[in-house]
């Protein structure tokens, strides 16, 4: 029996689709699953123990009668004779690759409406036909090379030790993630990082190459061990189960804490909290918001309309700084040494 799961989006997208995969291989012990994701989001689930065969996207938004990649990808899948598909896409353009892949019976949102309450990874699994007491929980899976590497690039700092996450996603055109509509005041990001600092934390700056000048800007002003563009993805999971605590804008590394079990500070703006909120049983995850009322404005005409994300600016270090204090006492500890 072979059974594909598809869903080609971001890392959180990504990660919010291994519940599935966990509940078919333990619903079909002897099945092969295969995934089609997004080639960013490729190493969150080269791992996955469940995953048989595992297909990647690096122009998911080109159409297909100009996509090489795409006629290449529905050979493959045509080869695999799947039993069926849980597509997790609402984009047409996906369900028209499966069906030249001659997979006959799709479950998707279709089949079972999206709930706009509900939890995406609750939304995803009932996609797939479970209901009730399903885990929800997300799963990341680091190498031992993955693990060394971040050994290395967190070699020599004292207890605790916190991330901060400045970026998420591609820039696209504001250079300044700051600017964002998920963005935060690097303003407020030196002073959050004062008061770590003279609290006894020892912080290490996240990110991608993209969000290098914010970063470096940061460190200036700040202490900090900079890694940000020194990681694959998965090298960076590695660095933030090793963390003490993570601190992060609305982000794919924020939900790739949640899986870890690494304790989590989101600062939260205009996404959706009910369905795409970073959630973890194994380790807390306090969501810093400021309730307003254009939020949340995902999926509204409002978002792109949006000139200052008064969301963000409602956030205060102040108030961040005492919820990191919180969350690391327990389990880890706040004394550096």
């Amino acid at each position: 029996m072979n059974i594909l799961v598809v869903r080609a989006g971001a890392l959180g997208d990504t990660l919010m689709v291994t519940p599935v995969v966990r509940a078919l291989g333990e619903r079909y012990p002897d099945v092969s699953i295969d995934v089609l994701c997004s080639e960013a989001a490729r190493g969150l689930v080269e791992l996955q123990p469940r995953v048989k065969h595992l297909f990647s996207l690096k122009w998911r938004n080109l159409p297909y009668v100009i996509s090489p990649e795409k006629r290449q990808l529905v050979k493959q899948l045509r080869s695999r004779h799947y039993d069926f598909a849980v597509l997790l896409e609402r984009a047409p353009r996906y369900r028209e690759l499966l069906e030249k892949a001659d997979i006959s019976e799709i479950r998707s949102f279709r089949e079972s409406p999206f709930d706009p309450k509900a939890h995406a990874t609750e939304n995803n699994l009932r996609a797939a036909g479970f209901e009730g007491e399903v885990s929800t929980d997300m799963e990341l899976v680091v190498s031992k090379d993955d693990e060394q590497r971040a050994e290395e690039l967190l070699g020599g700092l004292g207890r605790p030790v916190v991330g901060v996450h400045v970026g998420y996603g591609p820039r696209g055109k504001k250079r300044d993630q700051s600017q964002r509509l998920k963005g935060w005041a690097l303003e407020n990001f030196v002073e959050l990082g004062e008061k770590l600092v003279a609290d006894g934390a020892n912080i290490v700056l996240t990110g991608s190459a993209e969000d290098l000048p914010q970063v470096d800007e940061l460190a200036s002003r700040v202490p900090a061990r900079v890694i940000a563009g020194r990681t694959s993805v998965r090298e960076l999971g590695a660095v933030i189960r090793q963390l003490d605590l993570f601190i992060s804008v609305d982000s794919g590394p924020a939900h790739m804490a949640a899986a870890l079990g690494t304790p989590l500070v989101v600062l939260w703006g205009p996404a959706i909290l009910e369905q795409v909120r970073p959630m973890s049983s194994s380790s807390p995850v306090s969501v810093m918001r400021h309730p307003v009322p254009c939020a949340p404005c995902y999926d509204t005409p409002l978002m792109k309309t949006c000139r200052r994300n008064i969301c963000m600016e409602g956030i205060t270090p102040a108030d961040v700084f005492e919820t990191a204090r919180r969350s690391l006492v327990p389990p880890r500890g706040w004394v550096a040494e």
